[in-house]
């Protein structure tokens, strides 16, 4: 079975304000100030430099060893200056103290770098800023991780289903694979078979994953994506069918031209030396229900700083900016699985310590 998305037609943009509804921005290290300007940050009543304050960053999970750190920056006068890594505390980031370098505080950026060393100035990974208003400041996620807008509420639904073994006969093991579009296009809200998405900026990519329930969840990523310039998902993700597909060529063969992966076989994955992650068996069961008949398969979209593009098509943990999360559950493949927007992304609030 061979199913494309249809080509969908241009759209007309809107025009968004300033700061009420910000509009697509590149953010680049200047534009910081720009920003504060917009947004009304400087506040002359604001934190003094031997103040202590305290960041707290709320909807999202600690950031795991080896995916990265979260660096606080103060900006103001034109200077970002760094003030210190946040630990994590449980499946949080921990509350971060700290004082001001800068005279005249304008704002607070939170950035994700490398694991290590702290950095000297920041990355293009850019998860939260925000001005002081007063003592206090809200760090939001718009122009730092998106292009402006909050993360699409309704995105759409995807399909099981399989094409890289359907030189077996179909149906062929249908439930093995996943892609982000339906065959019910009126099922989406934007009218459109592919999903559709928020625009990132740079710094960020989205990734998707098939999640088995636990104790302990087993994460298999089936690679990472960005919308086109009408925010749907119209080209396939970095890797392609998968290296479980049994396609020699994973990252090119295949004629889906959306996210998704299939899990059918080990032949090219263990020439490869590419372990399934979980020890599991193939092809899966995506639609597999437990005793009671709840899923035992979850569809999960994260969003992922754009330094692990360098992983390989088996990637590791998943960053805890964790937007999209369905049960897959029974039904045949042209049964459309609705995709649910279960965060609203990080948000980061700065008050005087103590308060």
């Amino acid at each position: 079975m061979t199913l494309r998305p249809p080509r969908h037609p241009r759209r007309a943009r809107r025009a968004h304000a300033a700061c009420a509804r910000p509009g697509p921005m590149p953010v680049l290290l200047s534009t910081l100030v720009l920003f504060a300007v917009a947004c009304g940050g400087g506040d002359p009543a604001g934190p003094t430099p031997d103040e202590a304050l305290e960041l707290v960053i709320e909807g999202m999970g600690a950031v795991p060893p080896g995916a990265g750190q979260l660096q606080v920056w103060v900006f103001g006068g034109g200077d970002t200056i760094p003030v210190g890594v946040m630990a994590s505390a449980g499946d949080a980031p921990a509350p971060f103290a700290f004082r001001s370098p800068i005279p005249a505080p304008e704002g607070v950026l939170v950035t994700v770098e490398r694991p290590g060393a702290a950095a000297a100035t920041p990355g293009v990974s850019r998860l939260l800023a925000g001005t002081f208003q007063g003592r206090t400041a809200t760090l939001r996620m718009e122009r730092m991780i998106t292009d402006g807008r909050p993360f699409q509420e309704f995105p759409g639904a995807h399909s099981l289903f399989t094409t890289s073994n359907n030189h077996q006969g179909y149906p062929s093991a249908e439930n093995a694979g996943l892609w982000l579009f339906t065959m019910t296009p009126s099922r989406n809200e934007h009218g459109t078979r592919e999903v559709k998405v928020t625009p990132l900026q740079p710094g960020w990519t989205y990734e998707g994953w098939a999640v088995r329930r636990g104790p302990p969840e087993v994460w298999i990523s089936y690679g990472k994506f960005r919308p086109d310039e009408f925010s749907l998902l119209t080209s396939r993700d970095d890797t392609g069918t998968g290296p479980f597909s049994g396609a020699e060529d994973f990252r090119n063969a295949g004629v889906e031209d959306v996210p998704g992966e299939e899990w059918t076989t080990f032949e090219i994955a263990d020439q490869l030396g590419i372990p399934l992650p979980g020890g599991l068996d193939l092809p899966l069961e995506l639609d597999a229900v437990d005793d009671q008949g709840e899923a035992l398969w979850h569809h999960v979209i994260t969003v992922e700083p754009a330094a692990e593009l360098v992983e390989g098509p088996a990637a590791g943990e998943p960053f805890p900016i964790r937007v999209y999360r369905n049960p897959i559950g029974s039904g045949g493949p042209g049964v459309p699985r609705t995709i649910v927007r279960v965060s609203e992304g990080p948000v980061g609030r700065i008050a005087p310590a103590g308060g």
